[in-house]
């Protein structure tokens, strides 16, 4: 009878060992997918998610970061199978300023089928901003709709992704930083941008 005890207490940790092991294989690989997503096309800045979580199941999902030395807020969201990057943030007179970055060769030509805010569809073309890195910006006051269509890769617009209030709130405090620093306990930075 003890025996058998002893194998089913054996069995029992066994058991929880496998699962022990089974989460901690699937918490390194998100881990692992996290990590590399938010360092991919990082500019040397830190991006973390936007809901603040420590690691995303979803690659896809904004993220958010300030730039070293304006700490102007940039959101983000990567592709990193389609080796590509679409960064947002407000401009100097308010606009918000889509940039689309991807890695391919500069030596090539490389278009795509613009749609915005219901205007027809047209073809751009994205411009070297490396030998391995090509980008296309748009900038407009506001966005009802955006999408970037190419031969490898695919961007729509989805507005609940991206919390373009906040954006142009965090812009709106900068500009008007020491109004919010004398009435709040959090960090305002001062509007430090060309």
């Amino acid at each position: 009878m003890k025996n058998k005890g002893k194998f089913r207490l054996t069995k029992s940790v066994r058991g929880l060992l496998w699962l022990i092991l089974s989460l901690s294989i699937i918490w390194a690989y998100f881990s692992f997918h996290s990590y590399r997503t938010l360092t991919y096309m990082d500019h040397g800045l830190e991006w973390s998610w936007i809901d603040n979580r420590l690691i995303s199941f979803n690659n896809f999902a904004t993220q958010s970061a300030r730039e070293t030395q304006s700490k102007q807020l940039i959101y983000r969201q990567v592709d990193v199978t389609q080796h590509f990057s679409v960064f947002l943030h407000t401009t100097n007179n308010g606009h918000f300023l889509f940039t689309f970055e991807k890695e391919a060769p500069c030596s090539t030509a490389y278009q795509a089928q613009l749609r915005v805010n219901e205007e027809p569809n047209k073809i751009v073309s994205f411009s070297c901003k490396s030998a391995n890195t090509i980008v296309y910006r748009i900038g407009k006051p506001i966005f009802s709709q955006l999408s970037l269509i190419a031969s490898d890769f695919n961007f729509n617009l989805d507005l609940a992704q991206w919390d373009l209030e906040a954006l142009k709130v965090d812009d709106f405090k900068q500009h008007n930083h020491r109004f919010f620093q004398r009435r709040s306990n959090e960090t305002v930075f001062p509007w430090e941008r060309d």
